[in-house]
């Protein structure tokens, strides 16, 4: 396992009532401006955990695939960091998200540090999909990638709807 990852290399809980959507990627091309959804579930995530923010919308391509436009570059990713030794907290966090995805509308998340290679959770499967070396989702740190439906990129208060009418795991 690397980076000191508490959790095995097994495969995680599955989400519960989670059903299996279609994936946007980065069909709805480049923003133009911050998405006031994605703004807010950094803050959120932030107020809530004392997640860092590293990062929302940045025109570029994803890493490793030249000419492939990154999620990051439509305003729906986000980035968000935690502390090494809050990891634990982190994976109960991200399984919550994953659990609670529908209501979110969330498309995806990638834990980076998860057993060898990662893990990937996203809407058009419904489960997480542990990552091998040949078939990852690159290299990464103490970080989540999140990625929102464009719905909720764009509807900041349909998101704080349904964040504050989910229970949520405790503060951190």
């Amino acid at each position: 396992m690397r980076h000191g990852n508490p959790q095995p290399n097994r495969s995680p809980r599955k989400p519960v009532a989670v059903s299996k959507r279609p994936y946007t990627g980065n069909k709805d091309g480049t923003a133009k401006a911050k998405r006031a959804g994605t703004e807010w579930f950094v803050r959120a995530m932030r107020a809530r955990w004392k997640f860092r923010n590293m990062g929302t919308l940045v025109i570029r391509d994803m890493r490793g695939k030249p000419g492939v436009l990154s999620v990051h570059a439509t305003g729906r990713a986000a980035d968000i960091g935690y502390l090494v030794k809050d990891r634990k907290k982190a994976v109960e966090i991200v399984e919550w998200l994953a659990t609670n995805a529908d209501a979110l509308g969330i498309e995806a998340i990638h834990d980076y540090v998860y057993g060898d290679h990662g893990r990937g959770w996203r809407c058009d499967r419904g489960k997480w999909k542990i990552y091998t070396a040949a078939d990852n989702a690159g290299s990464g740190g103490y970080w989540f990638h999140i990625e929102l439906n464009p719905k909720m990129a764009d509807d900041a208060g349909a998101l704080s709807e349904a964040w504050h009418s989910i229970p949520k795991p405790d503060k951190a």
